[in-house]
């Protein structure tokens, strides 16, 4: 959403989270490939990986946050809403929307 100031305003508050992470489902491949988190928020993650998938394909992406007392396992299903080739280095920049989003402990 834009304001009337011309300022993007999103739906949820990002948190900036760069961590590993493992990505699968793209392209039907249910092998996970590597990836690195930036930021997520309650509606979606963006994330640096070596593959470009097409937008709308949906993958699954998994990590673990550090905790104290305990790491969290976050598992994410989502849809790919945009991809920027003009990212770091050879990685692909990937921005996905959630559907689904289970939390556990390790």
């Amino acid at each position: 959403m834009t304001t009337e100031s011309g300022i993007r305003e999103r739906r949820y508050t990002r948190v900036q989270l760069p961590i590993s992470a493992e990505v699968c489902g793209e392209s039907g491949s249910h092998l996970p490939r590597p990836a690195h988190l930036r930021d997520i928020s309650a509606g979606g993650a963006f994330f640096y990986a070596e593959f470009e998938p097409k937008v709308g394909t949906v993958l699954q992406v998994n990590f673990v946050v550090p905790g104290i007392g305990s790491d969290v396992q976050i598992s994410c299903e989502g849809r790919v809403v945009r991809v920027e080739t003009e990212s770091i280095g050879a990685q692909i920049g990937i921005a996905v929307a959630f559907d689904r989003l289970n939390l556990g402990p390790l």
